[in-house]
C-alpha cells in the first residue's frame, strides 16, 4: 500500500508543476462505479456520465508561418461532458462549453499580442477500455477527441501598446487528439474484490499525439496582421494524472500533460 501512495503521490507532483485535451477524468470507462444515482443502468436507459473539465494551457507553441515566429496559444477552457457507456468498455461523448484564449507571434518585426472574446467551445469523442489485467488492477485505455472554438478578438496589442480596436477580425482554433493511458487502482480502506467501496485512488501515466490549428488575423490602424493557418510545433504529449472515486457514483481527476505542451486540468464526473 505505501508504495501504492507513493507512486500517486509522485504522479500527481509531476502533474501539478507542470500542468491540453483532457484524456483523464474518467482514465477508462469502468470509473466511477456504482449503478449511477438515477439507477439509469437498470432502467436501460444509462450508464450516462456528466462530467466538468477546467483545462488551463500555459504554453504551447506553434509552428512558424510565412513572416511569423516565435507564435503561441494559451488560455483556458471550461467544458460540460455527457457521455453514454456501454458494457463498461466504451464510452462516446460530446462536450461543450466556453473558452478563453490568447495569442502571441512575431511579424514584420512587430510583437504581436491578441485576446480573445469568451466564446463557445464544442467537441466530441470516444474512450475505450482496451484490456485489463483484473487481479493486478492494471488497464490500459485508449482515447480520441475533437474540439473546436470560434471565438473573434476582443483586443489587440502592437509592441506592448495599449490595447487597440480591431476590424476584419478572425480568431479559430481546432485541435484534436489521440491517446493511450496505463492505469492501476489502489482501494483504500475497503474491499479489494469489490471497487464500489468508499474509496478508490487510480494513477495513470501515457502518451498522446495531439495537434491543433490556429487562424488569428485582423486589422488595426490600417495594417492587417495574420498569423496564418499554424499548427502546434510538438505533438506528442507525455500524460500524468490521477481519478479518486468517492463515493461510488463520483470521482475526481486531476491531470498534467507536458513535453508537448505546459498543461494542466482538473475535473468531476458523476454517474447517473
Amino acid at each position: 500500500m505505501f508504495k501504492g501512495l507513493a507512486f500517486t503521490v509522485a504522479l500527481l507532483f509531476i502533474a501539478s508543476s507542470c500542468f491540453a485535451q483532457v484524456a483523464g477524468n474518467t482514465s477508462d470507462p469502468k470509473i466511477p462505479y456504482g449503478n449511477g444515482i438515477a439507477n439509469l443502468k437498470d432502467s436501460g436507459m444509462g450508464p450516462i456520465k456528466v462530467a466538468f473539465d477546467a483545462d488551463w494551457v500555459f504554453d504551447r507553441k506553434l509552428e512558424d508561418s510565412s513572416g511569423v515566429s516565435s507564435a503561441k496559444l494559451e488560455g483556458q477552457k471550461y467544458l460540460f461532458r455527457i457521455g453514454y457507456t456501454i458494457a463498461d468498455r466504451v464510452e462516446p461523448y460530446v462536450k461543450i462549453g466556453t473558452s478563453h484564449l490568447k495569442s502571441s507571434w512575431t511579424q514584420s518585426g512587430s510583437d504581436i499580442k491578441i485576446r480573445a472574446e469568451d466564446g463557445i467551445g464544442l467537441g466530441f469523442g470516444g474512450k475505450v477500455l482496451a484490456f485489463e489485467i483484473p487481479e493486478h488492477k492494471l488497464r490500459f485505455s485508449l482515447d480520441g477527441q475533437y474540439f473546436y472554438t470560434n471565438p473573434g478578438i476582443k483586443s489587440a496589442r502592437i509592441n506592448d501598446s495599449s490595447d487597440r480596436s480591431v476590424s476584419a477580425a478572425e480568431f479559430k482554433v481546432s485541435e484534436w487528439q489521440i491517446s493511450g493511458i496505463l492505469s492501476m487502482e489502489f482501494i483504500i480502506g475497503g474491499d479489494r474484490d469489490n471497487p464500489a467501496t468508499p474509496y478508490s485512488i487510480i494513477p495513470y501515466v501515457g502518451g498522446a499525439y495531439s495537434d491543433s490549428k490556429t487562424n488569428a488575423k485582423f486589422q488595426t490602424s490600417g495594417t492587417d496582421y495574420n498569423i496564418g493557418d499554424v499548427e502546434s510545433k510538438n505533438k506528442f504529449l507525455l500524460i500524468t494524472g490521477c481519478d479518486i472515486t468517492s463515493p461510488e457514483n463520483i470521482s475526481i481527476n486531476v491531470e498534467g500533460r507536458w513535453i508537448g505542451e505546459t498543461a494542466a486540468s482538473g475535473g468531476c464526473t458523476v454517474k447517473f
